[in-house]
């Protein structure tokens, strides 16, 4: 089979130069080193660089230090400043080099100095040449990462260090900005649109971050811009590290509605479905925690067991659907008098538990009393009065939560004993006697 050629690869896109050089010689140089790797505009005088300047910025440019027509120091100043500027070589002898510098700080300049050999000349220029052709390559990577970036429904940012340097289409849709030049412009912050921001700044934050884009640890919540008064939405954040340094690039995916049904979750597998307080089993975490609490620090903690009284009678007289609304009320009587930190939990049947942190049993007797007029004092619907009777126990060294809830239901059983609507007290350990 006869051998096929291969195809002719494509040629290197050529790059732009401006050079503003008025000695003959000089300029024929320029010419020949810059003519064959470049689409040249050459300028001899200030006012014709000026005008090819406002063509478009080239990629480089050779600027003499002196020109016929004026300084060179304002050309060379819009040549280097604002963003991606071009490589720039200033031209000429050392002293007119010198007065120019001193002129105008001009960070990046590149020194050409005359009389220019063509050797150097070329060699210069070779190095702008190939930072050109990097450039170009990682800005065409640049776009195509944008391009990318634009796709994903995520609200993406990336930070080289603490500067932003983009964002996608939907963080712009998000923050109602048309680019990232606008959204910059308003002087505000992305930090701006977090409920509670960073204290080392975003861009910090996303950089000390795991390079996972699967990491399900960090979250963030932000406020709408037009909406700035509805619940903040739920943002799991994720990081990848970028060619660069210090590049990152921050995906935030909102999971608000995964949040919404995960708590509604963790709700039904920690509540009680009829009085909605907190189940038996929720208790049990509670209750360990708090006996861990106590014994640690030696704080206070204290359990009421209460048990409504005479409740079978509840659910044959008036049925079972009218002992349901009981509980129910009973439940909402007792959290509305309940302090801030303690926790109501049913515990069985028409038996629940309050949890007190921060109380001895002194106090426990005076929350329980209160509780126990919170149900007694006004009736209940289609029912009539109904009451409770409380058993009180405080944690003591040593004591598991299997212990507390002991000593309170022989507390209660008292308080049944004793003609119910009471509350009862553990009885005081005994003191030994040597």
């Amino acid at each position: 089979m006869p051998h096929q050629p291969s195809p002719p690869s494509a040629p290197a896109r050529r790059f732009t130069a401006l050079a503003a050089e008025a000695d003959p010689a000089v300029a024929a140089l320029l010419a020949e080193a810059l003519g064959s790797r470049a689409a040249l505009v050459m300028a001899r005088t200030l006012a014709e660089a000026k005008a090819a300047l406002a063509l478009g910025r080239p990629d480089l440019a050779v600027v003499a230090a002196r020109l016929p027509d004026g300084p060179t120091a304002p050309l060379l100043a819009s040549l280097t400043g604002g963003e991606n500027p071009p490589a720039v070589f200033l031209a000429g002898t050392p002293g007119d080099i010198a007065s120019v510098l001193a002129a105008v700080a001009l960070p990046g300049l590149r020194l050409l100095p005359l009389p220019l050999s063509p050797g150097l000349a070329e060699a210069a220029l070779d190095v702008a040449a190939a930072d050109i052709a990097a450039r170009r390559h990682a800005e065409d990577g640049w776009r195509l990462a944008k391009r990318l970036l634009d796709e994903i429904p995520h609200l993406s940012a990336i930070f080289a260090g603490d500067e932003l340097l983009g964002l996608n289409r939907a963080f712009l849709r998000f923050l109602g900005a048309g680019s990232l030049g606008e959204f910059k412009a308003r002087g505000l912050p992305l930090e701006r649109f977090l409920v509670e921001p960073p204290a080392e700044g975003l861009a910090a934050w996303a950089g000390r971050l795991p390079d996972d884009a699967l990491d399900r640890d960090h979250r963030l919540h932000l406020i709408h811009p037009d909406r700035p008064d509805a619940a903040p939405h739920v943002y799991q954040a994720a990081v990848s590290r970028l060619p660069g340094r210090g590049r990152c690039l921050l995906m935030l995916a909102d999971i608000t509605e995964l949040e919404l049904e995960r708590r509604e979750l963790l709700d039904l597998a920690n509540r009680d479905p009829l009085t909605r307080t907190l189940n038996r089993r929720k208790l049990g975490d509670i209750l360990e925690a708090e006996t861990a609490r106590a014994a640690r620090y030696a704080t206070p903690f204290a359990l009421a067991l209460l048990d409504i009284d005479h409740f079978k009678n509840i659910n044959d007289t008036h049925g079972h659907d009218a002992g349901d609304a009981v509980l129910v009320e009973l439940a909402r009587r007792i959290t509305a008098s309940l302090r801030q930190v303690d926790r109501l939990a049913r515990f069985g049947g028409e038996e629940f538990v309050v949890a007190a942190p921060g109380i001895d049993l002194a106090g426990a007797a005076e929350l329980a009393e209160r509780l126990r007029r919170a149900v007694a004092d006004e009736p209940f619907a289609g029912v009539g009065r109904v009451t409770a009777s409380f058993g009180l126990a405080a944690w003591r060294p040593g004591d598991s939560p299997e212990d507390l809830l002991k000593r309170a239901d022989e507390a209660l059983y008292r308080a049944k004993d004793g003609g119910r609507n009471r509350v009862e007290r553990e009885t005081p350990p005994q003191t030994e006697v040597r």
